[in-house]
Formats: C-alpha cells, structure tokens, sequence
C-alpha cells in the first residue's frame, strides 16, 4: 500500500493529536489536585487583588515614542541612500531629497504641534 503526502500528514496530525490527549489526561489523573481561594486567583507580584504596580502612562508618552520609531526608521532609510549616494542615478537623488523634504516637513509638523514636548 502506498501512502501520499497528504495521507502521510493526516496520519501523523492524528497521532500528535492522539498522544497530546493522552498526556494531557495523564497529566490530569496523576497531578496533584490542591485547591483554594488563593489558588484560583491570578498571581500580581505580591500585589494585593486590583491594585496597580504603576499609574497609567500618559498619551504623550506613546506619541513620543511613536514619532521616535518612525523617524529612527527613515533615518536607517537615509543611511543606506547615503552611503549609495556616488552611484546613485539622478532620479534615486531626486527621490532622496524628496524623501529628506518630506520628512522634514513632517518633524516640523510634530514640533508645531507639540507632539515632541514633554509634559
């Protein structure tokens, strides 16, 4: 009898499936079984339940944060541009520069706006 791929596969997902069950209901059957309120609750730390490690972060913070990637990931954009610049093709220096503009007037935009501003 030959098997296919497929037949193969299906084979093999059966018994994966097979043997996780039964290590599952092993695990089940032979573990130990302690229960209580304080083992139903999630474990914080040491924190008592519902309180918080730390207040909220501000909005400002993600905005920062979110600016930094995005112009850290341009930057590595430029760099690469740069170091290719000496055999770079007019077009490719004028989409660099374009690139540069638009990138500027972005970071403008975020300054005016006060998104770089720590409160």
């Amino acid at each position: 009898m030959q098997w296919s791929d497929g037949g193969r596969v299906g084979l093999f997902a059966i018994l994966v499936i097979l043997i996780l069950a039964a290590l599952l209901l092993l695990a089940r059957r032979l573990g130990p079984h302690r229960s209580g309120q304080n083992q139903d609750i999630p474990f914080e730390s040491g924190l008592g339940r519902g309180s918080r490690s730390h207040p909220p972060l501000q909005v400002a913070f993600y905005l920062l944060a979110v600016s930094f990637l995005v112009f850290e990931l341009e930057g590595a954009f430029l760099f690469a541009w740069a170091v290719a610049f000496h055999g770079l093709s007019l077009d490719a220096v004028v989409g660099g520069l374009i690139f540069i503009g638009i990138l500027g007037l972005g970071w403008v935009y975020e300054w005016r706006m006060g998104a770089l501003r720590w409160p």
